[in-house]
């Protein structure tokens, strides 16, 4: 049997070579992970077992790694194109291809089919720091074959989320767990569904969960009021495991890119800025209110009022966070922004990186005056702009987040947790949107499996980036220089990132030995 190891950070595909070595090297913090993928020469059933030698070492988990078609590339500047010429010095190859992006979780011993798999390694926040030895043991059709492991484990600590400095949030479509699951909304399914997806959200360590929008009531065609019982049963599950913080569910969206009005979303014909409007987000705010002061919840939350306004309706998103503020004193208003012109209705700035790249000073300003930044990626810009795509390099999904290190961000927003909605999520990664298509997995960062959300390499490369920027930050405070140099190397703006897997890790690597002084007494 042949076999080989590649690192967490590189695309493996199906016709990749057997050229790497077989034996694998980690390195990892406390309270973070270290991963690898294998290869090996041709499917059947495998058998895969690990051993540490060393003993104490950390635990191991195992994923069998699913291929994923990729039906169109990313175009120069937006959506999705099939000429490969206009995209080559960008894309990691042509489409269509398959990737292997999907993780099948497995146990060790068990036969499971397949030719990839990952491996990784989860030192708890009080693992003895130190080089363990082990060995994984693959066993396939009367073959045999061991890999040598070796994982280091560093001193430094990755804070738990919500106890470090960065944020996340991931938004999160509740109609796919019936669409994608079969699950019927508040059914026993359901809820253990919902449990599973909002674990999922937490182990990717974002640290706010969006709430559903509230229902409107209506009466021989009047509104009435609004339903929160779903909002409200989430927010609990989301509390019980474990969730910093809840982020309320958006209230209002413009028609056009330079329409000036808003309009709610359960009546897209009512301007808001007149007195009915007014009267109707007056009812919404204040039964949300009720809720949010029934279950106690005050301090956790966040909210949401409209996604991406931008200068030509500044006016009306201060109007929008003003009823707000009136019935959700004290609650921080968080929203993807499109300007800087929203001093006083907004909390938590999330600019997209290229509008933050456009207006940096009005930013930086902001930034210094004590306003809290995040940033955000999407679909646009596409081409070579950073973003979760499964056609960019997998160093991208991790080294956006050291961008965030590198411009002092406290947060990350994506609005493509589970988000597809095409017929075929394994063969068509490109989900349709408005008659065209998205870049691949830009609508969805885990898979719908048969017992709930698989992971994929773009979310474990998403929760290591976030380690890594939680580690950059505690570097930060010492040696902001080294900050500086170490992020260049990885990624320097949305444009200038490395494509090489081992770059990075080794960029990483170095972090943590920088650290390693400093924390060696925690």
């Amino acid at each position: 049997m042949n076999f080989c190891v590649y690192d967490d950070c590189t695309w493996l595909y199906p016709d990749s070579p057997l050229a790497g070595p077989q034996a694998a090297r980690l390195d990892a913090p406390r309270g973070g992970h270290a991963a690898f993928q294998l290869l090996v020469d041709k499917g059947g059933e495998c058998r895969l077992t690990f051993d540490w030698k060393t003993p104490g070492g950390p635990p191991v988990s195992l994923y069998r790694l699913v291929p994923v078609g990729v039906n169109e590339n990313t175009a120069p500047t937006l959506m999705t194109t099939t000429d490969y010429a206009a995209c080559r010095d960008y894309v990691t190859r042509a489409a269509p291809f398959e990737v292997y992006d999907a993780m099948a979780p497995c146990a060790f011993s068990e036969a499971v089919p397949g030719r990839a798999f990952y491996l990784c390694a989860e030192p708890a926040h009080r693992q003895v720091p130190g080089l363990y030895s082990g060995e994984l043991t693959i066993e396939r059709e009367g073959e045999r074959a061991v890999c040598p492991v070796e994982c280091r484990v560093y001193a430094a600590r990755v804070p738990a989320a919500g106890e470090g400095v960065f944020s996340m949030l991931n938004f999160f479509c509740y109609e796919n767990i019936a669409a994608q699951h079969g699950a019927a909304e508040g059914s026993r399914e359901w809820r253990r569904l919902m449990r599973r997806y909002i674990r999922a959200q937490l182990d990717m360590r974002c640290t706010h969960i969006l709430l559903p929008s509230g229902r409107p009531l209506t009466e021989d065609g009047r509104l009435v009021g609004f339903d929160f019982s779903l909002a409200e049963e989430v927010g609990r599950i989301a509390l019980e495991e474990g969730a910093p913080k809840l982020c309320g569910g958006h209230v209002a969206h413009w028609h056009e890119w330079t329409d000036p009005e808003y309009y709610p979303f359960w009546d897209q014909e009512l301007p808001l800025s007149g007195e009915e409007g007014y009267f109707q987000l007056r009812m919404y705010f204040s039964q949300w209110a009720r809720v949010i002061n029934k279950n106690g919840w005050h301090k956790r939350m966040t909210q949401a009022l409209a996604d991406e306004p931008q200068v030509h309706n500044a006016v009306g998103y201060r109007m929008l966070a003003a009823v707000c503020r009136k019935f959700l004193p004290g609650v921080p208003i968080l929203d993807a922004v499109e300007t800087t012109n929203l001093g006083g209705g907004v909390d938590v700035w999330v600019p997209k990186l290229d509008t933050w790249e456009k207006h940096e000073q009005a930013f930086r300003r902001l930034q210094a005056a004590g306003e809290e930044m995040w940033f955000y990626t999407c679909a646009f810009p596409a081409g070579r702009a950073v973003n979760r795509s499964m056609d960019l390099p997998l160093t991208v999904s991790r080294g956006l987040l050291w961008l965030a290190a590198r411009e002092q961000f406290s947060g990350y927003l994506h609005w493509g947790f589970n988000y597809y909605i095409g017929p075929d999520i394994w063969h068509s990664a490109c989900c349709p949107h408005k008659g065209a298509l998205l870049p691949a997995g830009d609508a969805h960062i885990v898979y719908p499996g048969p017992d709930g959300p698989w992971r994929s390499l773009r979310f474990e490369a998403q929760r290591g980036g976030a380690e890594d920027c939680e580690l950059l930050r505690l570097l930060q405070r010492t040696d902001p220089g080294a900050v500086k140099a170490l992020t260049k190397e990885v990624c320097a703006s949305s444009t200038a990132y490395t494509a090489d897997g081992g770059t990075l890790l080794a960029a990483r690597r170095r972090l943590l030995e920088k650290l390693e002084g400093e924390t060696a007494a925690c």
